[in-house]
């Protein structure tokens, strides 16, 4: 992805993507100078698709957007100033389409923009000495859990709540149980929030974050948030590489929770086969792991043909000794020449837990995502 689209990949790499420029299409189309080293560019993504679950009773298909990588709108405001500083305002937003992340089995969802859909309104001063962000953006170790080489995130990757997680589980004997799948798995990747934030500049590929922050759209939280995130991206020979490590916890005041994740990908550029592994854990919570297998081809001449296969497991989500599995595949066509992706995914989930039985359920996703 571009720069207006920090991918997890893209993040996982290095920080350097939150001040650096998108896509020369980009650039051509929906940038715009003012001869004084000062430029405006505008930028987004429209990602529809269309999801078909079943949750072990019943079915349900519904059009709505998809929560891999939502339908968004946003502008940079770039100045250079002396010494070699560049300073950056950025406003960035999800629009109000309903998502998959959002159905359930009460039906459709309705268009209602919230403030929680407002990505970025920051600040950012970058030169020789790293970068600082000051506004709503990412927390430092948001982008931990993503490094992911395999060019299949659109169509599915770790954090498996984005296609389903609001639809409730169904019990043993066909009624809705009073929990989500969005309940039973997890990632602990950072989040965005109202805070500050350094970057590092880039050593051989390592770089590392630091964030404070605190949560200004949603009522009622008065924690304060702390995050540690440290990325690495570099080619070796014919291995292009990425990783990511974060580190965040929160402080409420009467308590405080922790939570670690990292995540390793590598590709081998000649075959294009690639591999993704990732795990975190919470503190008095649930862990997991998760691992993914992909192939990247040259099928067509529109662009790069991915497929993969995924599989996430994990452990005391929702109570102690419960059971999470998850496992997918997924393809992607990309149309490189006019910024589109095509692709189709198909998911399984399944939770076990002492006293209760759970039914199955499954996901197909067909959709389209093209970025400008």
């Amino acid at each position: 992805m571009a720069l207006s689209y920090l991918s997890m990949t893209a993040r996982a790499v290095a920080f350097a993507p939150i001040f650096c420029a998108g896509t020369a299409s980009a650039q051509d189309l929906f940038t715009y100078s003012n001869g004084a080293g000062g430029a405006v560019q505008f930028y987004g993504q429209f990602s529809p698709a269309y999801l078909h679950f079943e949750d072990g009773s019943k079915t349900f298909d519904e059009l709505a957007d998809n929560n891999n990588a939502n339908t968004r709108l946003g502008f940079n405001l770039d100045q250079e100033l002396s010494n070699g500083l560049n300073l950056r305002f950025t406003v960035e937003t999800a629009l109000a389409v309903p998502s998959t992340g959002e159905l359930d089995q009460n039906g459709s969802q309705e268009w209602d923009w919230e403030r929680t859909d407002l990505r970025k309104f920051e600040i950012v001063l970058s030169g020789e000495f790293g970068a600082v962000s000051l506004g709503q953006g990412s927390m430092a170790s948001d982008g931990a859990a993503g490094a992911d080489l395999s060019k299949t995130t659109i169509a599915g990757y770790v954090y498996r709540p984005d296609l389903v997680g609001s639809y409730a589980l169904r019990n043993g004997d066909g009624s809705l149980s009073d929990i989500s799948w969005s309940d039973v798995y997890n990632d602990f990747n950072g989040s965005r929030r109202n805070r500050i934030r350094y970057d590092s500049p880039s050593y051989s590929g390592f770089s590392f974050a630091i964030s404070y922050g605190e949560e200004i759209l949603t009522k009622g939280d008065d924690a304060e948030y702390y995050d540690l995130g440290a990325y690495f991206g570099n080619r070796l020979g014919d291995f292009e590489m990425a990783a990511g490590a974060g580190y965040a916890w929160k402080d409420d005041g009467s308590q405080t929770d922790e939570q670690y994740v990292a995540s390793f990908s590598i590709l081998h550029t000649p075959t294009g086969f690639n591999g993704t592994i990732t795990g975190g854990a919470e503190d008095g919570g649930g862990s997991y792991g998760y691992v993914k297998l992909g192939w990247i081809g040259d099928l067509l001449a529109v662009g790069d043909t991915a497929f993969s296969a995924d599989y996430y497991s994990g452990s005391d989500f929702n109570s102690d000794g419960s059971n999470s599995d998850s496992w997918g595949l997924q393809a992607v066509q990309h149309f490189d020449d006019i910024g589109l992706e095509a692709y189709l995914a198909y998911s399984e989930y399944s939770f076990d837990e002492d006293g209760a039985s759970y039914k199955d359920a499954a996901s197909t996703l067909l959709g389209v995502r093209w970025k400008f």
